[in-house]
């Protein structure tokens, strides 16, 4: 892990068109996602990126400052890292650079109000994602992830969201909160659905990613598309098998999607 940007770092964040996924740790500390394609690197040790909807992750971000970020590109490169909430602003070069791009210059709706500054902690080398393993790894879930089914009678995801979630172009991405209390965010475009409660995924290919995983461990997976369409779910981890498939039991569904960002499923309100 690196502790500073380099200039491929900067120039690749700094494009509009690209994937910027945060992890924060929600009102009882569990992980979040939030899809923030504003994200980019400052200097060479230094995160931002601009506000333009509401959501219950930037106030997250503020009381808790431990964040987890990836960033991926178009040719499906990504990095992730570790960084900490600094301050924020209404005002300063960043903003001015957010809200005359073509984006939000042009958008009656939605400009950058807001411009959040961290402090970057650690960023990895560059990865890319190995499609044909992915494929393979998404195969194996698709033939296998019927014996996980659980309680078919229980309706926890939309059918809309099941179907969206079992798609095997819809991209998926975990996080769980590390040793060090930071949320970490692991890409696992091989999972989907396999009920309206349960979402399976293989642990290949990134086993040495998700290796800190524990049985019972609380977990957040991201489905998003590149038309914007995304859900957030959020429970328990069964732990891998010996064939190196687990799955999330579902115990809440957050709308990420605006106009309103807010949970349309919770099973309990002591999780």
């Amino acid at each position: 892990m690196n502790q500073f940007l380099t200039e491929e770092m900067t120039n690749e964040f700094s494009k509009t068109i690209k994937i910027g996924l945060v992890a924060t740790k929600d009102e009882n500390n569990k992980p979040h996602i939030t899809v923030l394609s504003t994200l980019m690197g400052k200097d060479n040790n230094k995160m931002v990126f601009g506000k333009f909807v509401e959501g219950n992750s930037k106030e997250f971000i503020k009381e808790r400052v431990e964040t987890g970020f990836l960033i991926m590109n178009t040719e499906k490169e990504f990095w992730y890292g570790k960084m900490t909430y600094s301050n924020e602003k209404k005002e300063g070069d960043e903003y001015i650079i957010y809200n005359n791009q073509p984006l939000y210059r042009y958008n009656t709706y939605f400009g950058i109000n807001t411009v959040y500054y961290f402090d970057l902690v650690e960023i990895s080398d560059k990865l890319v994602l190995p499609m044909p393993k992915i494929i393979l790894n998404a195969l194996k879930v698709m033939i296998f992830k019927h014996k996980y089914k659980g309680d078919k009678s229980k309706i926890v995801m939309k059918p809309w969201a099941e179907k969206f979630t079992a798609k095997l172009d819809t991209l998926t991405f975990i996080s769980y909160i590390d040793n060090n209390s930071f949320p970490v965010i692991v890409p696992i475009i091989q999972a989907q659905s396999a009920s309206s409660s349960r979402i399976v995924f293989k642990n290949e290919p990134y086993k040495e990613l998700l290796q800190d995983l524990m049985p019972n461990q609380d977990i957040a997976i991201l489905a998003f598309s590149m038309t914007m369409e995304t859900v957030l779910l959020k429970g328990k981890f069964s732990g891998f098998d010996k064939s190196g498939l687990g799955y999330l039991d579902i115990k809440r569904v957050y709308n990420c999607m605006p106009p309103v960002h807010k949970y349309i499923y919770e099973e309990s309100t002591e999780l």
